[in-house]
């Protein structure tokens, strides 16, 4: 609703999920569900939280600080780190965002930052108001029973009246589903690049992260192959597009477009390309995949929330 209810009463979307992407709209979503949610009348029960919170990302973050204004019995449940989407930008990432209005922290201008930064002012903010978040605790289920809530994580049981789903799109990392990706040399986000120095990496994939993530592994003096089943990158920002293709043409990254990842090994990596029976063996010890994300749509309709899909409206001309 505009409320942002869901068609179950006392279930709150905000955020990306609901179709909020950038940061500063994120936060004012947040702000707003707990704010419609305390404007709400449900029948009593004896639930352990007036509101659980599902989700640590921008909005999550606002959503428990509004709740901790206003003196709510709160959780906050995170299943990856603080920050949610933000914490998988490769590092050196920069967040446009206009001028945003934290509850509890007032007016935050941040024309352009860095994910650490924004990492750091949520730290801040949270500490000063001495709210915990629950990461690493993933929600599995949450069933309605009665005039309650049972939200049922890998850790725990709770109870709560009302619920605030600031998930994000993404879900989970999409998989290639091939023969050695289960090893542990195979991740789908790069965390401290820093640390990694003189390393054959191979990452998949044509999109933003996968440009930006490959470049900052390049930086540190890597051996990068980029594969990319398409024939040209085609949805990169113009930023992002101008630098790869200065990267390609120094030789600091070597690109196979058209190309599968058909197994992943200890070492190297099996590469098929489109319409070609030849393969290719790369010497290779770190894999990095990004493929985009699996949509929480089944978990949320094992909640039995109604999602309604829509890719753009045809405008009728006068």
């Amino acid at each position: 609703s505009q409320e942002f209810e869901t068609n179950i009463p006392g279930i709150f979307v905000a955020g990306e999920l609901g179709g909020m992407g950038l940061i500063k709209n994120a936060v004012e979503q947040g702000k707003q569900a707990v704010e419609y949610y305390l404007k709400k009348t449900y029948p009593k029960s004896n639930a352990k939280y007036d509101l659980i919170i599902v989700g640590a990302g921008p909005a999550g973050i606002s959503a428990s600080v509004t709740a901790a204004k206003n003196n709510l019995k709160f959780l906050t449940l995170e299943q990856d780190s603080l920050g949610g989407t933000v914490f998988s930008f490769p590092r050196a990432k920069i967040v446009m965002t206009s001028p945003m209005d934290l509850p509890l922290w007032g007016k935050v201008k941040l024309v352009e930052t860095s994910k650490s930064e924004l990492l750091d002012l949520w730290n801040n903010v949270l500490t000063k108001n001495k709210i915990t978040i629950n990461v690493q605790e993933k929600v599995l289920e949450i069933i309605k029973q009665d005039n309650l809530f049972i939200v049922k994580t890998d850790q725990e049981h709770y109870t709560s009246n009302g619920i605030i789903l600031a998930i994000g799109r993404r879900g989970s990392p999409r998989k290639l589903g091939v023969p050695g990706e289960e090893r542990e040399n195979v991740f789908y986000r790069v965390l401290e690049p820093e640390l990694i120095h003189d390393t054959d990496i191979l990452v998949v994939g044509g999109g933003d992260s996968a440009v930006e993530s490959a470049m900052l592994l390049a930086d540190e003096k890597n051996r990068v192959t980029l594969s990319y089943r398409g024939e040209t990158f085609s949805r990169l920002k113009p930023k992002n597009l101008e630098r790869i293709n200065e990267y390609i043409k120094k030789k600091k990254i070597k690109t196979l477009f058209n190309s599968n990842v058909k197994e992943i090994f200890k070492d190297e990596v099996c590469i098929t390309f489109n319409n070609n029976p030849d393969e290719l063996r790369l010497k290779n010890s770190l894999t990095y995949v990004f493929a985009g994300g699996i949509l929480p749509t089944s978990f949320l309709e094992g909640i039995g929330i109604k999602i309604t899909k829509k890719f753009g409206d045809a405008l009728l001309k006068h």
